[in-house]
């Protein structure tokens, strides 16, 4: 259990959270730990390195799950094997190289926290470790879009939203358990929406040094993350640090289970799913309103930067949260975009 000034107990989350005030909440937990370290404060940046672990185990568990599962569930919905042929050795050493660069960040982590007395070695190994995660994390990103662009390429876009909607479907049931505000109090909810996407993002290794920053302000209706770029789907648009993209990664069409918008990357199109259309079936509203980034085309700039919402009270989220998605805004919403 991790302990110490710069943590502390969340009950929502069920683990330790970052002790640092929300505004505070985007800089990265590398960064912090080095900072301790600088300072002398050996047992915060011990917390703080396995912190990093903490924040990055949703995506490893994840990426491990839908590496093993989306090529069945591709199959399941039309793609020919013969299509997912040259891919399928691709697919398994992604996999592979996941667990064993996984397996090694951690054992740096843990030979951190050994070492942290000798603030220089400790600050090579949590580099190290944070390599080692980075380049076992970013493959997996890049498999799982190519696999969506082959399933859109061989039988049609639409089966995207689909492969989403069957990965995510445990997900999707948890929703009303932990948001319904007949049963939580929706400021609780917002702490919890907070805290959970602060860590994840973290733990993509969010920002253009990928060391998990990213920006958080508070407006008066709403608490907004930026991310440029995000971690994982963010780094699949051109110019990001993945470079130049497959055009077949993002959407060619408009599809409520992609903000309706051309454009989006097939991976970023799960937040969609996640944040906005699943909770607005279960619940009535979203939990998290999104702007993501978007390819530019010849008719459109597109956008760099991706935006994230989280309101204060749900009768104050904009009608387009519902209307971009392909829901009906109900009666009263805000008619603003920002």
């Amino acid at each position: 259990m991790i302990s110490g000034p710069a943590t502390r107990a969340s009950d929502l989350l069920g683990h330790d959270v970052r002790s640092d005030p929300w505004p505070e909440q985007g800089r990265s937990s590398y960064g912090l730990a080095t900072q301790a370290l600088e300072q002398g404060r050996v047992d915060d940046a011990v917390a703080l390195a396995r912190m990093t672990v903490q924040e990055a185990q949703e995506a490893h568990d994840l990426y491990r799950s839908w590496l093993g599962r989306l090529p069945a569930l591709m199959v399941d919905l039309g793609v020919p094997e013969h299509a997912l042929a040259e891919s399928s050795l691709a697919t398994a050493q992604v996999a592979e190289g996941l667990e064993v660069g996984w397996n090694r960040y951690v054992e740096l982590i843990e030979l951190f926290a050994q070492r942290a007395e000798d603030a220089p070695v400790a600050r090579g190994l949590l580099e190290d470790a944070r390599s080692s995660w980075l380049a076992a994390h970013d493959p997996a990103t890049d498999r799982l879009a190519g696999l969506l662009a082959l399933a859109a390429d061989t039988i049609g876009e639409a089966v995207v939203g689909r492969l989403w909607d069957a990965l995510l479907v445990d997900y999707y049931d948890a929703v009303s358990e932990k948001y319904d505000p007949a049963t939580v109090p929706w400021s609780r909810s917002v702490e919890r929406l907070g805290l959970d996407i602060f860590e994840a993002v973290r733990g993509h290794l969010t920002g253009p040094l990928r060391d998990g920053s990213f920006a958080v302000r508070e407006e008066p209706d709403r608490w907004v993350l930026e991310f440029a770029p995000c971690g994982s789907g963010g780094r699949t648009y051109p110019g990001s640090t993945a470079g130049e993209r497959d055009p077949r990664e993002f959407t060619q069409g408009k599809h409520d289970w992609a903000w309706r918008t051309e454009g989006v990357c097939l991976y970023c199109a799960h937040c969609c799913q996640l944040q906005q259309r699943a909770p607005i079936q279960a619940l009535g509203f979203p939990l998290r309103v999104i702007e993501p980034p978007v390819r530019a085309t010849g008719r459109a700039p597109g956008r760099a930067t991706c935006t994230w919402s989280i309101y204060k009270d749900p009768a104050a989220t904009p009608a387009h949260a519902w209307t971009d998605v392909g829901a009906d805004a109900p009666a009263g919403a805000p008619v603003t975009r920002r």
